[in-house]
């Protein structure tokens, strides 16, 4: 959205039930169960969710019904939300009148002062040009248009939305409409969340970017007229409003305004329809709810770790943002305006089933950790307060929906509702990376001499280049690094980039990975892989591993990790921890703290239990190479132990090359992980300087054999199948922070 800012935006923009996988017996169920827990409060609490998938065949989505799905089931089960105060439009169902006039009828003629209500938009975006809609309203102001820039406004596209070609108008919900719809509201309790994007567009990658127009259309200042029944509309609500023209213009320019507005992403940046295991759903959709699953702090705090999360998957490609910001309510206030009604959760059971069995969602899982919930996983059934009451083991998954057994006949009985902790999951026998070869950017000759270059890694497999058509997509791609993904990371900011028109490798939005992947200008497909792909592929492998035992929002153990650097400090602990050991850096858009080169870093660990844990420390870098830092190579069985009530603080390190995205992993356990980090340890160097003998197959059947809850038997204890990891028996906690040059 050239020339448009993100305040400017953001103070502009400031029923069918969706049952799916639900039967009308649970519904009934679930009505009953939260009607009795609202009769406790005097508050409505009501949702208005859109969901666009079914757009014409060029610009399909396929993850903004989920996105639906997504943040209904995380209202009810997480925020008592009754069922049917819930009011979802997707596809065909979200036409322009549809979603004004469900707005109208159910939020806005039936809210009162009190009430919270949440309006959720998961589409498309684009612009259009606000001159000549808006020209006469403007003429009492001395102005030609509200933007003086671009003389455009961001709008949603309803299903009806039109192509926006020739002269046609098209039928959009102004970035202005929204303020003013979020303005008639008779509660401040109101949060408006954007799924979509404003610049950009296409495929990217393994990507779909939610936006009807490209850059180069709005750089050129294409953006289409408005239909004149969005004037119309406008000046219904100033009219119930009582606000003249310059009252509007004041409000769009103002800082303060009802209830808070969430963004997918920074104004030049595209949101991303991204692909996981077995489902797509918008990137940020997904982050967000997970994150509301476990922790409902104030905006200021959760949208800086849904953007560290966001990093996880992206890189720089997609910045959350918020507003109101630097006031007292974004400080404060809880995400949603209201704490959580019921317990933190990974999953809860959507309905039982016959033969003991029940349908599950799990949409509190962290998208890293999808493939150790494909079956042998073990959820803890808990109430109310937090108190087991059983246990269920998962049979199968299919994308977010799953199907689990109870422990005992008499789980058969549970209602839908009840939530789920994580408690075992299974780390599959044999894990591979996921390797796509960029249609964009490379040819067809290089694409099959890369796939037979790497045919010979029997820990590759292959995954097409197939946005939202592919249930199991590429965790990486190769290609080749173009002017425009060039002109994209300037926009963006990124000042240290790869060579133009060299090979390396990117995430599944087409970001590069690891600059230190990409060579020399021109470099051929056979040089960049027998030089430094086929290690780097490694490397990337072993990460996805460690990636796969990370439970911090999980495990039961009480501990935390704190990075300090020159005064600035970020920290992490588990779900057993004390919330007020989670410090998000400041002034820092990603949500991780920026380290320059040089600095001088302490990392302390606090083992706040009353037994002793056994400690590893491991270090990432922005080249993928995993570095054990703790515990020192030593033959004194208690090297690695933390005792009960301290601290362990390493000496002070100091920020080194390669600059980029570098991760803190600490592993906390009740048994010993000598054993565990000693293969780790011995084939780091190995997989650095391209060896042929480090294989990652030793470290799964070394590494994960050593953490397996299964070991009860001792060391020798055969083992197959899933690896079991217990989240009462270790805990993995993960930190990013960013090291940029000095200065």
């Amino acid at each position: 959205m050239t020339g448009l800012t993100r305040r400017t935006f953001l103070q502009g923009v400031g029923g069918a039930l969706g049952a799916l996988g639900l039967s009308q017996l649970a519904l009934e169920r679930q009505s009953h169960r939260y009607g009795r827990a609202l009769a406790q409060s005097t508050r409505r609490k009501v949702a208005l969710l859109i969901g666009i998938n079914a757009y014409p065949a060029r610009d399909r989505l396929y993850g903004p019904v989920t996105d639906v799905e997504l943040q209904r089931q995380l209202l009810i089960h997480r925020f008592g939300f009754n069922p049917a105060d819930i009011y979802a439009l997707t596809d065909a169902d979200a036409t322009r009148a549809n979603i004004l006039g469900t707005f109208e009828e159910y939020i806005l003629n039936s809210v009162g002062p009190e009430d919270v209500v949440v309006i959720h938009y998961s589409g498309h975006g684009a612009r259009v040009a606000e001159y000549e809609l808006m020209q006469q309203f403007l003429d009492d102001t001395n102005r030609d248009c509200i933007d003086l820039e671009t003389c455009q406004n961001t709008t949603l596209v309803p299903v009806d939305y039109g192509d926006g070609s020739g002269s046609a108008p098209v039928e959009g919900i102004m970035g202005h409409t929204l303020l003013l719809m979020r303005s008639a509201l008779p509660t401040n309790n109101v949060t408006l969340v954007l799924d979509c994007c404003y610049s950009g567009g296409g495929k990217r990658g393994n990507v779909i970017m939610r936006s009807l127009l490209t850059d180069l259309e709005i750089r050129d200042n294409e953006a289409p007229q408005i239909t004149v029944s969005e004037s119309d509309y406008q000046q219904m609500l100033l009219r119930q409003l009582n606000w003249g023209p310059q009252d509007f213009i004041d409000q769009i320019q103002s800082r303060e305004g009802k209830g808070f507005v969430v963004a997918s992403a920074k104004a030049h940046q595209q949101s991303a329809d991204y692909a996981f295991d077995g489902f797509n759903a918008g990137a940020f959709t997904y982050l967000l709810t997970q994150h509301l699953w476990h922790e409902t702090r104030p905006l200021s705090v959760a949208i800086p770790i849904v953007a560290s999360s966001a990093t996880r998957l992206s890189k720089h490609s997609q910045i959350p943002e918020y507003d109101p910001q630097g006031i007292s309510t974004v400080e404060t206030q809880p995400t949603y305006h209201q704490q959580p009604t019921y317990p933190a959760a990974e999953a809860i059971i959507l309905e039982p089933l016959p033969d003991n069995q029940a349908t599950l969602w799990l949409g509190g899982l962290d998208p890293q950790s999808l493939t150790a919930f494909e079956g042998n996983a073990e959820f803890a059934q808990i109430d109310q307060s937090g108190k087991g009451v059983g246990s269920v083991k998962l049979l199968s998954r299919d994308g977010l929906y799953a199907v689990g057994e109870f422990a005992s006949p008499s789980g058969s009985g549970a209602e839908s509702g009840v939530w789920l902790q994580e408690r075992i999951r299974g780390i599959p026998e044999t894990i591979t990376l996921r390797v796509g070869l960029d249609d964009a950017t490379l040819d067809g000759n290089e694409r099959q001499i890369a796939q037979e270059l790497l045919a010979s890694l029997n820990y590759i497999e292959w995954a097409p280049i197939a946005p939202g058509g592919s249930a199991f997509p590429p965790q990486v791609l190769i290609g080749r690094f173009t002017l425009e993904i060039d002109q994209r990371m300037q926009l963006s900011g990124v000042a240290r980039r790869p060579t133009l028109n060299s090979i390396g490798l990117f995430s599944a939005t087409q970001e590069p990975l690891m600059v230190e992947s990409f060579g020399v200008a021109e470099e051929t497909v056979e040089a960049a892989i027998n030089r430094r792909l086929k290690p780097q592929l490694t490397s990337l492998l072993i990460g996805r591993m460690l990636a796969l035992m990370i439970n911090q929002n999980a495990s039961q153990i009480d501990v935390n990790l704190m990075v300090d650097h020159q005064g600035s400090r970020s920290g992490v602990t588990t779900r057993g921890g004390d919330e007020s050991a989670i410090i998000v850096p400041t002034l820092t858009e990603q949500g991780i703290d920026v380290i320059p080169i040089n600095d001088q870093i302490t990392i302390r660990i606090t083992n706040n239990e009353a037994i002793d844990l056994y400690i590893g420390l491991l270090v990432i870098d922005a080249a993928g190479e995993v570095n054990v830092l703790f515990p020192p190579a030593s033959d004194n069985l208690e090297a690695d132990i933390v005792r009960a009530g301290r601290s362990l603080a390493l000496p002070k390190l100091k920020a080194t090359e390669p600059y980029g995205i570098t991760q803190v992993l600490v592993m906390a356990s009740t048994q010993p992980l000598q054993s565990a980090l000693r293969t780790l340890r011995r084939i780091a160097p190995e997989v650095r300087g391209g060896s042929n003998e480090a294989t990652p197959e030793e470290i799964m059947r070394d590494m994960f054999g050593a953490l397996d809850s299964r070991r009860s038997g001792g060391p020798d204890t055969p083992l197959s199948g899933d690896r079991l990891i217990d989240a009462n028996t270790l805990a993995v906690l993960s930190l990013l922070f960013d090291v940029v040059p000095e200065g």
